[in-house]
């Protein structure tokens, strides 16, 4: 591990404001990622289109000149344990995200993390902005801290898996806190992400079409399937999808019936089932349901929920 005095209170405050690790890494670490991008638009050329639309992921430095290092935390959302009726419905990652507004414990985490930051006289941005393009490329930048790798379906994993929450920042006092990953890397041979995919958008490893992944049509595509692909391409997800991380062996030892309560999300666990949700009102949709999608569904495209979830049961 590569540490110094300015990093090694950041990681601290980090882990008391309740994420489970931190790396701090020189911005200049970033380079790399342009050629990254790339690599993925000249392997899949129509997901130029995709990654135009999520904004200039590789362009850190320009959106913040006076920065000079990235901060990457974790939080692992396997401290929740999610109601069964779910899986295969809704995905894990968006449904137990601290990003939603039902999860105070993050939220106040992250707004004690960046109010120490303003009392240190620290110039920070990122954090609590939407997503994982608040700053920029947060896998790549959790991969550059150590914290983890990336595995063949495109996630990135720490030694509990790969339902992480990553969370970053950019600040403007050179530091370093770089840890040194030891995970191993996917076996040569393992096809299991790849044959889970229902919609076929892994088309080999670490090379995924974004437009027919089912996480995308069943949120940020509004529910409609690509008329090159078939219908029931989507099996039964009505929000994201779990389905090449739960076939992947580093996710298998996570017990999901343990852990604690998703705020409110126990008692609103019957109203999610799809034969409910077509029926249901826009403002129950609105008000209730689209919080815990983290961002991914917005308001006004309530409706995605209800195509999603009238496909799901044709399954």
């Amino acid at each position: 591990m590569y540490t110094d005095l300015l990093g090694e209170k950041i990681y601290n405050m980090a882990i008391d404001c309740g994420f489970d690790n931190c790396g701090i890494i020189p911005i200049d670490d970033m380079d790399g990622f342009a050629e990254h991008m790339k690599q993925r638009e000249e392997a899949i050329p129509e997901s130029a289109f995709f990654y135009k639309a999520v904004g200039d992921l590789a362009g850190i430095k320009k959106r913040f000149p006076w920065a000079k290092s990235v901060i990457i935390c974790t939080y692992w959302l396997g401290r929740y344990r999610y109601p069964n009726e779910l899986q295969g419905k809704y995905a894990k990652s968006f449904f137990l995200s601290p990003s939603n507004s039902a999860c105070k414990d993050m939220e106040l985490g992250c707004q004690r993390f960046e109010e120490w930051f303003q009392r240190e006289h620290i110039r920070c941005e990122g954090g609590q902005q939407f997503g994982h393009i608040s700053i920029g490329p947060l896998r790549y930048a959790a991969v550059m801290a150590g914290l983890g790798i990336i595995r063949k379906n495109n996630f990135f994993y720490t030694e509990k898996g790969s339902f992480i929450e990553l969370v970053g920042y950019v600040i403007d006092q050179a530091c370093t806190w770089r840890h040194s990953s030891q995970l191993r890397p996917c076996a040569d041979t393992c096809q299991l992400c790849q044959k889970s995919c229902p919609s076929g958008a892994l088309k080999g490893p670490f090379t995924m079409n974004p437009l027919e992944c089912v996480s995308y049509i069943t949120t940020f595509g509004k529910g409609v399937v690509p008329s090159t692909m078939d219908d029931s391409a989507c099996g039964t997800w009505i929000c994201g999808c779990d389905s090449c991380q739960d076939a992947c062996p580093y996710n298998r030892m996570h017990d999901w019936n343990k852990g604690d309560s998703y705020p409110g999300l126990d008692e609103i666990t019957p109203e999610l089932a799809p034969e409910k949700i077509v029926h249901q009102s826009k403002e129950y949709i609105q008000n209730t349901v689209l919080p815990y999608t983290s961002h991914h569904i917005t308001a006004d495209n309530y409706k995605t929920l209800q195509i999603n979830a009238a496909r799901s049961l044709k399954k």
